[in-house]
């Protein structure tokens, strides 16, 4: 069985739309709670896993705002980040990232360009071991 590490971890974002829609609501389990960040195209939210897993596979639960291009990266320090895969084709939905895996502590979904005028919005963001 897949398990989501990511579930239930310390969360944080760039910014958000309103307190409400906080970045521990992608990780909490609970698809009718969010995440909305500020209406700006660099913003990001990141999750620390507090320990580092091999990870492989991302999924983002994406509420009607979802991003048009966007970058999940890994860091095991949460300071040093590399791009594990760089989306410049995001449909929406739900979408599934997969990429070689690698050990990480920290993911991050970093914003580059919003499909729509609003912000980023993520009912669940999940993270997988390999």
């Amino acid at each position: 069985t897949l398990v989501n590490v990511a579930k239930g971890k310390t969360a944080s974002t760039s910014g958000t739309e309103t307190d409400a829609m906080a970045a521990a609501n992608a990780f909490d389990g609970n698809d009718g709670t969010r995440w909305s960040s500020n209406f700006v195209d660099d913003a990001w939210l990141l999750v620390d896993l507090g320990k580092a897993y091999k990870i492989n596979k991302v999924v983002l639960n994406w509420e009607g705002a979802y991003g048009k291009a966007y970058k999940i990266q890994t860091s095991t320090d949460g300071k040093n980040w590399t791009t594990v895969k760089n989306v410049t084709d995001g449909k929406g939905g739900e979408e599934t990232i997969t990429f070689d895996a690698t050990k990480a502590r920290y993911v991050r979904m970093q914003g580059v360009e919003r499909a729509l005028p609003y912000g980023y919005s993520l009912w669940e963001m999940s993270v997988y071991t390999k």
